[in-house]
């Protein structure tokens, strides 16, 4: 096993976005080498591959905090989620959400409310 000095890791990033064929590993969108840094897995610390680096900090957000959202299982989650995203949703909506159209209306009423409040002050 090979431990990467900050020289080296530079060259094995690029060397590896190049064997990528300059994609993300994560998301495989074209990466830059400027978007790009080396991800390695938190237990062992071994290299995994050259991701965009909000690929790579979103991965290590989930990585490093599943168990506490009470995730069983990372692997049949992150398998899950593609598929349910694309799936159609219900024809109901969440009771709190607001289309931008309802909170640009909202946004002026309150306005309106505020400077009649001012109005009445003075």
């Amino acid at each position: 096993m090979t431990r990467l000095t900050a020289k080296g890791l530079a060259a094995w990033r690029a060397e590896t976005l190049t064997k990528q064929g300059g994609r993300c590993a994560i998301c495989q969108l074209p990466c830059t080498a400027a978007q790009a840094v080396g991800d390695h897995d938190h237990e062992t610390g071994n290299m995994r591959g050259v991701a965009h680096r909000s690929c790579n900090a979103l991965l290590g957000k989930v990585e490093n905090n599943y168990k506490r959202y009470g995730v069983p299982n990372l692997a049949a989650f992150l398998h899950g989620v593609p598929a349910y995203l694309q799936r159609p949703p219900h024809d109901v909506q969440y009771p709190t959400h607001r289309t931008d159209e309802e909170k640009r209306v909202l946004r002026n009423t309150r306005a309106r409310k505020a400077r009649a409040a001012k109005k009445e002050e003075a």
